[in-house]
């Protein structure tokens, strides 16, 4: 009796306070979007097993190609869905946004959508970019982005401490606001760090500080 009237007691906090099931219904959004991210880490490892390098999407319609050699993070991380070694296109969207890319529609089935542009909903994260290997030795050696001119592709033995992908900033943020909640970041050992609003700016954090060659 004393257990009815508990789970009846909760069931009826529920109904009249659903603000009370926010934050676990958050908790389980972050840490589905922490296992995407970490999926995108294996991908690229099933991937680079055996080559040398990171797959970019170079000669694929609208992404890379010789007569548009720039491509962003969100293209290199799309290129482990075009190459089908993650085929499922959930594993590219945070369920704490409203980004959609319609059942892997949006992503494309083999390089950008009719060679546009990827949409910046299409995928929910930040990855390297063309000239992220530059960027990020540039960094290190305290020179400014111009010094970065390198377009190499990534060796796999990039360093593990390097972050290779993050949360999204492009609108809206993933978890939370710019004044509260925080991002999640992936390195290139698959671990997967979570970084307060007090430690990154959440509205532009990737691509500045330590996600400096980092891009949506």
């Amino acid at each position: 009796m004393v257990v009815l009237i508990v789970v009846l007691g909760a069931a009826l906090l529920i109904g009249t306070c659903p603000a009370a099931l926010a934050p676990a219904r958050e908790d389980a959004r972050r840490i589905r979007c922490r296992n995407n991210l970490n999926e995108l880490a294996k991908g690229m490892a099933t991937y680079s097993e055996g080559r040398y390098y990171f797959p970019w999407p170079t000669g694929l319609a609208g992404c890379g190609t010789s007569q548009s050699p720039d491509f962003g993070g969100a293209e290199w991380l799309a290129t482990l869905y075009w190459i089908r070694i993650i085929p499922d296109p959930g594993v590219y969207i945070c369920p704490s946004t409203t980004d959609n890319n319609e059942n892997g529609k949006r992503l494309g089935s083999y390089g950008c959508p009719g060679g546009t542009p990827l949409p910046a909903d299409a995928v929910s994260y930040a990855g390297m970019h063309d000239g992220s290997m530059g960027i990020h030795m540039a960094s290190k050696m305290g020179k400014g982005a111009s010094y970065a001119t390198s377009k190499l592709p990534i060796p796999e033995y990039f360093p593990h401490a390097v972050p290779m992908g993050s949360d999204d900033t492009e609108e809206p943020i993933n978890h939370g606001t710019k004044d509260s909640g925080g991002m999640s970041v992936l390195f290139f050992d698959s671990h997967v760090e979570w970084w307060t609003h007090e430690r990154v700016d959440l509205e532009r954090g990737v691509g500045m500080g330590e996600l400096v060659h980092l891009r949506n």
